[in-house]
């Protein structure tokens, strides 16, 4: 064999190599690592020199090595597993035993090798908070690094890495998700999860759920807690994501700019930021009008205070929790649409600086608002022209239950307002009078003041002073929707409504107007 020959066999076989380490997935692996135990492990657990590996595929290989001893090393070929291989590395040439590490490398080998689970997880839906159930299938405690994700098409990464408590990524590749929709518990519980800049450059274009990836609940006892995640993902494009809830939950240092999410298909964003201590990013370009249950959504974050007045709420129901907590928080929020929220149970409790008036919110779909006002920063001005406006809506809900309302003061002209509610059943403890005075819209000059005539009305009902109208709803008296639709010219037509009274309300830019009237 000639020089040059050999030389071309040579460069051959290193470039068929270097391409069969680039398609492998290689995770670091510790077995005899002293962690705390494993959360509800399937049993039986890998001995102080095993792990169970937890990848599932068809005739895929795992190969792995020593670090430091690359001589003691072992192949295992044509593998198929639906749940976990478990692979014993025998003794170690590491003469300190503990400190023996495993290089492991999966790759598709002669079939496919698409999936890795390391728990069976099960989310149990509650109306307070949706827990999970846990049993741990791989070495969650054994495994402390992802080197290289590979070429791998995953096929899902639901609970991927759920209970790897002390794992970090070094991998400067991407992982193929390609195909990938469930994104759901990838990190649960992953409490030191230490992330790295490669996770800007992630595909996540077709995950519909991210629920939960990074979240957790609680950190079980006797567990050192060393949170740092905080990788820069705010390029990722999840215009697919329908689901965001508990997706950061308690990520105490997580403080990216996400403002350019296409967020315009989710419907849940249930604690997607809740106990998010130092987050304290934009959001105000989010797309919310899909968007049902925000519970909880800025819940504990005692540094957010980020504007959120174009958010569009018009569909959802539930804002219970909200800015519970939220001790920095104090934006205006009064041109939300709130006209299908039932729930605000303790919405602004403990949001000591929120001082802002929610007069125009519109209400009359609410059912439960237990605590919603109680320690929130609002004052008397603030909280006066709330109530009035609120009184003055007459489709605001009946029969609610605000709770105890400490310490907010009210001014002496509103009390007709406050009794007004209390007169439809509403109930609220522990407010009193103060020395503020409300100016209300009757105390302004007669000329400008908004109103529609004639009325009683036969055909066209014609706006007097109202501006920036965006649309219109028609009610009988009773409550029951008429007409709703878009104004596109200061008069409309009533022709075909029978004889009768009804309510004309009036959405603008920045306030919501109510008008009786009655049908010739």
């Amino acid at each position: 064999m000639t020089m040059k020959k050999f030389t071309l066999i040579f460069i051959l076989f290193l470039f068929f190599q270097l391409g069969k380490a680039q398609n492998e997935f290689i995770t670091i692996w510790k077995p005899n690592i002293n962690s705390i135990p494993l959360v509800s492990p399937i049993l039986p657990v890998a001995g102080n020199n095993q792990i169970w590996f937890p990848g599932i595929g068809s005739n895929y290989t795992i190969t792995w090595e020593e670090v430091g001893f690359p001589q003691h090393n072992a192949t295992l070929i044509n593998i198929s597993s639906t749940d976990r291989v478990l692979i014993d590395f025998g003794t170690p040439l590491n003469p300190s035993f503990a400190d023996a590490t495993y290089r492991v490398k999966a790759s598709n080998g002669n079939g496919t090798f698409s999936q890795i689970k390391f728990a069976k997880t099960n989310i149990l839906a509650n109306p307070i908070l949706d827990f999970v159930s846990v049993q741990t299938s791989g070495s969650a405690n054994k495994i402390v690094e992802i080197e290289q994700w590979g070429n791998i098409q995953w096929a899902s990464m639901n609970s991927a890495f759920a209970q790897c408590m002390d794992l970090k990524l070094t991998a400067t590749d991407a992982p193929n998700l390609s195909v990938v929709e469930d994104a759901s518990l990838m990190f649960y519980n992953a409490f030191n999860f230490a992330a790295n800049n490669s996770m800007s450059s992630w595909d996540t274009s077709n995950i519909k759920n991210f629920k939960y990836m990074f979240g957790y609940i609680s950190v079980p006892p006797g567990f050192t807690l060393n949170d740092t995640f905080n990788p820069p993902i705010g390029n990722w494009d999840i215009s697919s994501a329908q689901d965001l809830s508990y997706m950061f939950m308690k990520r105490k240092t997580f403080n990216q700019n996400i403002n350019s999410w296409n967020t315009a298909n989710v419907t849940n964003m249930a604690y997607t930021f809740a106990e998010c201590l130092a987050f304290n990013q934009p959001l105000n370009a989010w797309n919310t009008s899909n968007v049902t249950n925000m519970t909880f959504m800025f819940h504990f974050m005692p540094n957010f205070n980020q504007p959120l007045d174009q958010w569009d709420t018009s569909n959802v129901t539930n804002m219970g929790h909200v800015f519970h907590g939220s001790t920095s928080f104090n934006q205006p929020i009064n041109s939300w649409d709130t006209s299908n929220v039932t729930d605000t149970n303790t919405m602004f409790n403990e949001a000591s600086s929120f001082n802002q008036t929610l007069e125009n919110w519109n209400l009359p779909l609410l059912i439960s608002a237990n605590n919603m006002l109680l320690n929130s920063g609002i004052d008397c001005i603030n909280y006066s022209n709330t109530l009035g406006g609120w009184a003055d809506n007459l489709l605001t809900a009946n029969n609610i239950n605000l709770g105890s309302v400490s310490p907010l003061l009210y001014a002496g002209n509103v009390i007709n307002k406050r009794n007004i509610l209390i007169n439809k059943g509403w109930i609220m403890n522990g407010d009193s009078m103060g020395e503020c005075e409300r100016l209300g819209l009757h105390e302004v000059n007669s000329k400008n003041e908004a109103s529609i005539y004639p009325n009683p009305v036969e055909n066209i009902i014609f706006l007097k002073n109202i501006l920036n109208v965006k649309n219109y709803t028609i009610t009988e008296a009773g409550g029951r929707i008429i007409n709703k639709d878009i104004l596109k010219s200061d008069f409309i037509d009533v022709h075909y409504l029978s004889p009768g009274n009804y309510i004309l309300q009036i959405i603008t830019k920045d306030k919501i107007r109510s008008f009786k009237f009655i049908k010739k």
